[in-house]
């Protein structure tokens, strides 16, 4: 029945029970209880479908996005987890691997440390690969890894052009993959004493531990040397992305000073965590900048203590390319 300004309804119904008897029961909407049990429901039911709506829309983002984790494996005492582990479970999109290993390669000969070499310049084909069909937005990388210096600033240097890249670093002491936002900050850079006028020239770049100017001496006679270090080297820790941004400021005016200066060359040496490698890497621009060499320090040889090293890609050529030094007493002595 209808009455007053509200839809009253009241319905009335009747059941057989088995035993013979009737059970009565009805529906009044007029009476209050009604009300509170049909908002509940409805209620209910907005939520339910709100539920189903995210959990579509969830799914449709999980399909379409996609997650990369690039792991640099080149050291024989290496990472206990893979990276891929360390990504957070709330990162949206579907779990890819690029695991490039080294290690065996890199301890072998010059045409086994050749092909490390290719295998790090790869890293933009396989990303190409995985990444065809769908926007830059849809794209997340995670990378990082404990490598040869060398083979790191590599690394950096052909993922420059990325977006979206969550760096990682390996914490020794805990062992876990960390982002720099939990690192440490670094004491600022040390002045630079510059010559009026480069052609080659040693950048010995010091953060983890300081470099021996007499062994650069000996591996590059007759070279001029820059120093670009800090106050307080700190060996074996994840420096902060505050610090990582400023070093590579440093960086960059130091490169860019040498290049007003003539230099046509510049052999880096560098002694900084993996992180600070790779992000190097990542902001030298060959194509704008002197050609540059990054070399593998080896304590053990005395003669040639940079026997290696790894020329980056620039105007001519878009990819690295392995660089093996001989000791001064062979090549006179040839």
């Amino acid at each position: 029945m209808l009455g007053g300004p509200w839809l009253a309804a009241k319905l009335v119904f009747r059941k057989e029970s088995a035993d013979g008897s009737y059970i009565t029961g009805e529906i009044n909407t007029t009476e209050a209880e009604w009300w509170v049990n049909a908002a509940c429901l409805g209620v209910g039911a907005l939520l339910i479908s709100v539920g189903i709506y995210f959990t579509w829309t969830t799914f449709q983002e999980q399909r379409r996005k996609l997650v990369v984790a690039l792991e640099l494996r080149g050291l024989s005492q290496t990472a206990d987890s893979p990276l891929q582990s360390a990504i957070p479970s709330l990162a949206l999109g579907r779990r890819e691997s690029i695991f490039i290993d080294v290690r065996q390669l890199i301890q072998g000969t010059t045409a086994q440390k050749h092909e490390a070499v290719s295998a790090v310049n790869l890293i933009p084909i396989r990303l190409k690969q995985l990444k065809d069909g769908r926007d830059r937005e849809d794209l997340s990388v995670y990378a990082g890894g404990l490598a040869p210096v060398p083979l790191l600033f590599l690394t950096g240097n052909l993922l420059a052009a990325e977006s979206k890249i969550h760096w990682l670093d390996w914490n020794r002491k805990t062992s876990k993959w960390l982002s720099p936002d939990e690192g440490v900050d670094l004491t600022d850079s040390l002045p630079i004493n510059y010559e009026p006028v480069y052609q080659d020239v040693i950048l010995a770049f010091s953060v983890s531990y300081p470099i021996n100017r007499s062994e650069l001496e000996t591996a590059f006679p007759e070279t001029n040397i820059v120093e670009l270090k800090i106050d307080s080297p700190a060996p074996g820790i994840v420096i902060s992305e505050t610090s990582i941004q400023r070093l590579m400021q440093d960086f960059m005016s130091c490169i860019a000073a040498l290049k007003a200066k003539g230099a046509k060359r510049v052999h880096l040496i560098l002694a900084a965590p993996s992180i600070l490698s790779i992000r190097l890497g990542s902001c030298y621009a060959g194509r704008n900048m002197p050609e540059l060499i990054i070399y593998q320090y080896q304590q053990a040889q005395k003669q040639n203590p940079y026997p290696w090293g790894i020329r980056m890609p620039n105007s001519e050529s878009n990819h690295g390319e392995l660089v093996v030094r001989q000791a001064l007493q062979s090549i006179n002595h040839a």
